[in-house]
């Protein structure tokens, strides 16, 4: 994406000039975005946008525009996508803690469909559909108790996470869904994220066949947790050959149910990369150290679950392993796997930052939220500008 020459350039466009006056952003490619998009159309299934992964507005108009469906978790990104959408847009609401309030606003607008995790939640469900006299479907989100083989803190489909409901309660739900006469359209699972081989999904789908035999509803909701390529070098199964496998999976066990994805990772993390600029150098007894300008309050992925993103630079200057940056935390450090060439003021960038970075950007340490900005048009196109001061102290009485 980015090619160091003397210029600096991404899709032949320099970005030297605004080096000199901004210090560190995401840049966004494009081109790279629109690929992604047509790889995941061409998969041909019902595919939502997981709109966690990324809230930016003018991203979501893309996916507005193109895709038009989107996994929801909250009040807040209900609300963008209605600012957005120029047309009524397939939205599922996912979650574990959906307030009475966002229960009451999904119903009203009549969105495609509600994830249910609990037995709390459908009374909830029902008394709302009882006051505004409206049905809505549901989905019933089942936690299967299979380990998806990731990273513990994004693990989410074994009976010690907190979402879904246990499969053995399976048949007190149905129960209750018929005495309230709840419309169940679905079953809907996601063990995981950042899934890199298909064993854990074989396992799914055996217990999805013993449960279709029990019951069969007209959707299948896969949720999404696809891995992708942090490393560059990694072999990861490819999009295409998941979904293929997992087709002729349901097709071999005779489950006709239409398939929903919801995918977040793969749409925007390998067209995005952080630049910033190594801020100091200490040479200590035992370890030489980078400072870098961009911390965990701009990429918490690394301090929050030990995540990887490749690092690269000029590749001037001396050798250094360790990389960490400005907050006042120890944890505030890029997991790195080689020596890199670097000296002050070099260019630092991290790449696949596209996905649950910007969004877990926080102000810690009292430090304003970066610059999201997209290479479009042999143009840069500002998309998130800087945070003010003010906007960190504007709620304050």
């Amino acid at each position: 994406m980015i090619e160091f020459t003397n210029n600096i350039v991404v899709n032949k466009i320099s970005i030297k000039n605004i080096l000199k006056q901004i210090n560190s952003f995401y840049l966004y490619d494009y081109k790279k975005i629109i690929y992604n998009i047509y790889i995941i159309n061409k998969l041909n299934l019902y595919c939502f946008f997981s709109m966690k992964s990324n809230d930016n507005l003018y991203l979501l108009k893309i996916i507005n525009n193109t895709i038009n469906k989107f996994d929801i978790v909250s009040i807040g990104e209900l609300k963008k996508i209605i600012l957005i959408s120029k047309q009524k847009p397939y939205i599922i609401f996912s979650g574990s803690g959906k307030t009475l309030v966002e229960l009451f606003f999904s119903v009203k607008l009549n969105i495609f469909c509600i994830n249910v995790e609990s037995f709390q939640e459908i009374f909830k469900i029902y008394y709302i559909m009882n006051i505004l006299k409206k049905n809505i479907n549901i989905m019933i989100r089942i936690n299967p108790n299979i380990d998806a083989k990731t990273h513990e803190k994004i693990t989410t489909g074994k009976k010690i996470n907190k979402f879904g409901i246990l499969i053995s309660n399976i048949k007190n739900f149905f129960i209750i869904s018929k005495i309230l006469k709840i419309n169940i359209i679905g079953y809907d699972f996601h063990i995981g994220s950042q899934i890199e081989i298909l064993s854990p999904i074989k396992k799914l789908l055996h217990l999805i066949y013993i449960l279709y035999k029990f019951k069969k509803f007209q959707y299948l909701d896969l949720g999404g947790g696809i891995g992708v390529n942090y490393y560059k070098t990694k072999n990861i199964i490819k999009i295409k050959n998941f979904y293929n496998n997992i087709r002729y999976l349901l097709k071999k066990k005779k489950i006709n149910s239409k398939l929903l994805i919801e995918i977040g990772r793969y749409f925007f993390c390998n067209t995005c990369t952080l630049v910033s600029k190594i801020n100091y150098i200490k040479y200590n007894i035992n370890i030489s150290i980078c400072i870098v300008s961009t911390g965990m309050n701009d990429i918490l992925r690394p301090s929050l679950y030990n995540s990887y993103h490749k690092i690269e630079s000029y590749n001037l200057g001396k050798n250094f392993f360790n990389f960490f940056g400005p907050i006042c935390e120890s944890s505030d450090k890029y997991i790195n796997d080689n020596n890199i060439k670097v000296k002050t003021n070099s260019l630092f960038i991290l790449h696949s930052s596209g996905s649950y970075c910007k969004v877990l950007s926080n102000n810690y340490n009292s430090k304003n939220k970066i610059f999201e900005i997209i290479a479009y048009n042999n143009k840069l196109k500002i998309i998130f500008k800087l945070e003010k001061f003010k906007n960190l102290i504007n709620n304050y009485e």
